[in-house]
């Protein structure tokens, strides 16, 4: 196990390129099983989440090869319906596996999946739409066996869950009916996703809206399909807090503003100036932010929850007093213990945390969670005065690559190293 070894207080400054969204290589991913063919996914993360998508698709009989940020998925050879227990639970994405081996197999079997310590994040809303889809469900504890072919018909989903809009698409793809799923999520990766699979032949319409049209019948497939995927937006805005918080400037590239404007917004009423050109954003913030009072996470294209526990590590230093309404998961709180560790002002009530920003955070020991709230802990460890340890990084690698070489690329002090102590604390004794 590694961690990582700060030295705060350096404003960081420089220029980075934003690499291609987590959120959407691994629906893409799993959509290669939906038809037989070669796939080219470029600026592709090599991320833990990656590369453990990358492991399920081999296991299911997929050939796969890295051609620098490119990774090329052969799906043709793929006959295994079934994932184990092991994988399904070491990531939550593998759940959108189920719609791909439904539509290329007519059926599956998968266990409840695993991934971050965020709350319950329970799979019924697939389930549900797949068994309105006309799919036989079988339920064993924690396994889930499906099997049959897309019915067609009208789907409302009870919430717009960005996972269950992408199962139920791909799970409708292999029906020669027509399908309408109505209340979908409309974030950036779905219209990313669908956009993807109109390229592979599929007919898909509608996404970025909150009804989407896939059309049943045979795909006008390509054998071969090249795809560059989009700009992983919670990344950008990770690094903008970062610059943000340590009152720098800096470049970022590869980001267009329109999808992180509920960000910009808030960092905006922080004092941070952000100036947009196309798909170039210049961020420069002042040594001290200021409160924007009250924050709560919504769908798109409400503020992501994925960038709440970075805004929380903002407020700790921030002029006054903030509340952040947590919408989306009922356990996003966890960084909060470790924040006040390094000397923050954080209260938890229900769904409500209060921050009350203080003068500075001190540098200590601290342990990430979960992989967003890993982030958090890295910027206030480049916030904070002295020498920080963020232990645990595995998380933070599920979601950024490299992500101690894009802050030394802004100047900031972060090391990564093996983690001694820890491990010798998970060496087995003889």
């Amino acid at each position: 196990m590694d961690k990582y070894i700060i030295d705060g207080g350096v404003p960081l400054r420089g220029e980075y390129r934003i690499r291609g969204a987590k959120n959407s290589v691994l629906p893409i991913m799993a959509a290669t099983v939906c038809k037989a063919g070669v796939y080219e996914l470029y600026d592709c993360p090599r991320i833990g989440d990656v590369f453990a998508m990358e492991e399920i698709l081999q296991s299911l009989g997929a050939g796969t090869r890295w051609k620098d940020s490119c990774i090329v998925i052969d799906s043709r050879n793929i006959s295994e319906s079934k994932i184990s227990k092991e994988m399904m639970q070491g990531m939550r994405s593998s759940v959108f596996l189920l719609g791909s081996l439904l539509t290329r197999c007519g059926e599956a079997c998968i266990y409840k999946p695993g991934g971050c310590r965020i709350g319950k994040r329970p799979i019924d809303i697939h389930i549900n739409g797949l068994d309105e889809l006309g799919f036989e469900i079988e339920t064993l504890g924690e396994e889930v066996r499906c099997k049959g072919r897309c019915c067609g018909g009208t789907v409302t989903l009870p919430y717009p869950s960005v996972g269950a809009t992408e199962n139920l698409i791909m799970a409708a793809l292999g029906g020669r009916h027509d399908t309408i799923i109505k209340n979908c999520a409309t974030e950036p990766e779905i219209v990313d996703f669908a956009s993807f699979l109109k390229t592979c032949g599929f007919q898909v319409h509608g996404a970025g809206s909150d009804t989407i049209f896939i059309k049943g019948g045979e795909c006008l497939h390509r054998q071969d399909t090249m795809y560059f995927i989009m700009e992983d937006r919670i990344e950008a805005a990770t690094y903008m807090m970062a610059v943000a918080g340590t009152g720098g400037k800096a470049t970022f590239r590869n980001i267009r503003p329109e999808v992180l404007k509920s960000v910009i917004n808030v960092l905006e009423r922080m004092g941070t100036s952000i100036k947009s050109y196309e798909n170039i954003m210049e961020v420069s913030a002042p040594r001290k932010l200021k409160s924007p009072g009250f924050v709560v996470t919504q769908p798109y294209p409400g503020f992501p929850t994925d960038c709440q526990p970075q805004l929380m590590t903002l407020l700790t230093c921030a002029e006054g007093l903030c509340t952040i309404r947590e919408e989306i998961f009922e356990s996003r709180f966890t960084h909060k213990k470790e924040l006040v560790k390094m000397g923050a002002n954080i209260e938890i009530c229900g769904k409500n945390a209060i921050i009350k920003g203080v003068s500075f955070l001190s540098g200590t020991e601290v342990a990430a969670l979960d992989l967003r709230g890993g982030a958090a802990l890295t910027l206030a460890g480049l916030m904070a005065q002295g020498r920080s340890e963020i232990k645990h990084i595995e998380h933070i690698s599920r979601g950024y690559e490299d992500f101690d070489k894009g802050i030394r690329s802004l100047g900031g002090l972060i090391e990564r190293k093996k983690d001694e102590e820890q491990e010798k604390k998970n060496k087995p004794v003889c």
